[in-house]
């Protein structure tokens, strides 16, 4: 009986030998299959990581360069300011430049003076003459107000742009 069965089983042996090695060369072909849609992900991810750092980088160096040309900007107005202002001090002092207010005209003429000019009317536009010190003053602090306005348009330019200048 046993020889009969022999070549059954050796057939048997054969037979699950052959879906044993059929199984693992299966499996191995997936596991490299998998394996390499790994790799490819990893890579494609690499990739787009890398581009997304190189546009982070060039958007950084923008911006940077934005800052950089708002400050130069600023401190340029900040010196036009005070030259502006040392501009005037000087000139007001040298008597280049007389600052002065429209004052109120007297409503009747002083007693003993002459009639106004040929037409009899009085000048249209009194003035008087502001002393340096006064000047001075007046001066500095339009240059404070105006070094306030370049301190708020740096804050806007810092802020981005999102308001108007002054």
């Amino acid at each position: 009986m046993w020889r009969k069965a022999i070549p059954w089983l050796v057939l048997l042996g054969l037979l699950v030998g052959s879906h044993w090695w059929a199984y693992h060369q299966g499996k191995d072909v997936v596991t490299a299959a998998w394996r390499l849609a790994d790799a490819t992900r990893e890579r494609n991810d690499s990739a787009t990581f890398n581009d997304l750092q190189q546009r982070l980088r060039r958007q950084e160096a923008k911006a940077a360069s934005q800052l950089l040309a708002a400050e130069t900007n600023y401190q340029e107005s900040l010196r036009h300011v005070e030259a502006e202002k040392n501009r005037l001090l000087a000139d007001a002092v040298a008597g280049r430049r007389r600052l002065s207010v429209p004052v109120k005209a007297a409503s009747c003429s002083p007693a003993g003076s002459a009639t106004y000019g040929a037409g009899g009317s009085a000048d249209p536009a009194p003035r008087a003459e502001l002393s340096v010190e006064a000047a001075g003053f007046l001066v500095g602090l339009a240059a404070e107000a105006d070094a306030v306005a370049v301190e708020l348009n740096r804050c806007v330019d810092r802020v981005g742009g999102l308001g108007k200048r002054l």
